[in-house]
């Protein structure tokens, strides 16, 4: 099985990128639309943000689900499905007349989205080549981030010359597109390899006492909860600063496109040197971003910011995805992945609550400072897993 796995990963690596690029362009091109639609439909304070939160809510526990299912059942199955219900709610965004029913089809938005990343990275962990992780799991974030890039450019040009609806419209064929790549283009068997571990529940307390997954997990955490962070911060320092909303999106825009570009370069040079220094560079890089972005305001200031924290970014990912899957094996990789996942939702949905509480609070911090710390704090236990790797081959030599 791995043998004819291996003969076609590069067209299994085409196919998946560009059904997450399908994907997640979709996601883009109605992330600018969806406060305003939101606002049409009378939320406000509170319902907003629970519009916004049902989301990364649902993704996060519908991860758990399809982690677990990776395990168990056909891996093309599960991405088809979770596919079909994101056409499905793409298309349901057209047709809400209320705040409560556009919750509910964020809530299985969200679930559908459970089921797309982290099974694609889960097949991409069983595939891919031994000492090439890193060029494959880069090309595939890489598509994943363009998409997202790329969809705020083209949302202004569909809202501005067609109407708010055509978004949601242009979305639900995107994501069908993706679906057909899917069902046509895939192989008929990707189903998981054998692991050793059981239960998810088990499994997650062996990942977590893994050192390389468990300082992997927690950088995801803390890099995340920088991003989300900077996706809510960086719209309200702009507004604060008159920008208009297409310098907004070029500010958002380009943070993503810089990330997808590199990451598959940085992928390929992750398969050549050590993965631990990238991502060490990548964490210095995006803390020192986080702190002197509170004194970046103008244009052009938060633009370069963005742009710096989206190389970090892609300096980072793909070596933290490969060192997951090289360390999989014990515990299934869809779980595995799940997991890797799992914790970057979790960071998402932390950072804005964080920047939050440290606005309001009393202390006179920049909620990018407490920030800066928390990435810094990510990124030095890999400096031990350097020294630990080291001792590890010289013992091994001996």
């Amino acid at each position: 099985m791995r043998k004819t796995l291996s003969s076609h990963h590069s067209y299994i690596l085409l196919t998946l990128s560009l059904a997450l690029f399908c994907a997640m362009l979709g996601v883009g091109v109605i992330s600018p639309i969806l406060p305003i639609y939101a606002s049409k439909l009378g939320a406000s304070g509170i319902l907003m943000g629970l519009i916004f939160g049902t989301f990364p809510f649902a993704r996060t526990g519908g991860m758990i689900l399809s982690s677990e299912l990776a395990e168990r059942f056909d891996r093309k199955r599960l991405l088809s499905a979770g596919l079909l219900v994101y056409s499905l709610a793409s298309l349901a965004y057209i047709h809400a007349e209320t705040t409560e029913s556009l919750i509910t089809i964020r809530f299985f938005h969200g679930l559908g989205s459970a089921f797309v990343v982290p099974i694609a990275m889960a097949i991409g962990a069983d595939i891919a080549e031994k000492g090439k992780e890193g060029v494959f799991f880069g090309t595939l974030q890489g598509a994943h981030f363009l998409g997202i890039g790329f969809g705020p450019l083209i949302s202004g040009v569909l809202t501005d010359h067609f109407g708010w609806h055509v978004p949601f419209y242009f979305m639900t064929a995107l994501t069908a597109l993706a679906l057909v790549m899917v069902i046509k283009k895939l192989p008929v068997e990707l189903t998981a390899k054998p692991s050793s571990s059981g239960q998810m529940l088990s499994s997650i307390g062996g990942m977590i006492r893994n050192s390389a997954l468990r300082t992997c997990f927690y950088y995801q955490f803390c890099f995340a909860m920088c991003r989300g962070t900077m996706l809510m911060a960086i719209p309200l320092m702009a507004a604060g600063l008159s920008l208009s909303f297409s310098q907004i999106g070029i500010i958002l825009s380009l943070n993503s496109l810089t990330t997808g570009v590199l990451q598959r370069y940085f992928g390929k040079l992750a398969d050549k040197i050590s993965r631990y220094n990238l991502i060490i560079i990548g964490g210095i890089i995006s803390g020192i971003v986080f702190m002197i972005i509170p004194f970046f305001n103008t244009f052009i200031g938060l633009t370069v910011a963005s742009v710096i924290f989206g190389v970090g970014h892609a300096l980072s990912s793909p070596s933290l995805a490969a060192i997951a899957a090289e360390n999989s094996f014990m515990f299934g990789s869809g779980r595995t992945m799940g997991v890797f996942n799992i914790f970057f939702s979790l960071g998402l949905m932390t950072g804005p609550v964080l920047n939050g509480f440290v606005v309001q609070s009393t202390l006179s911090l920049s909620p990018f400072h407490v920030l800066a710390v928390f990435i810094f704090s990510a990124t030095i236990p890999f400096l031990f897993l350097i020294k630990k790797k080291e001792v590890s081959t010289m013992e091994n030599v001996d």
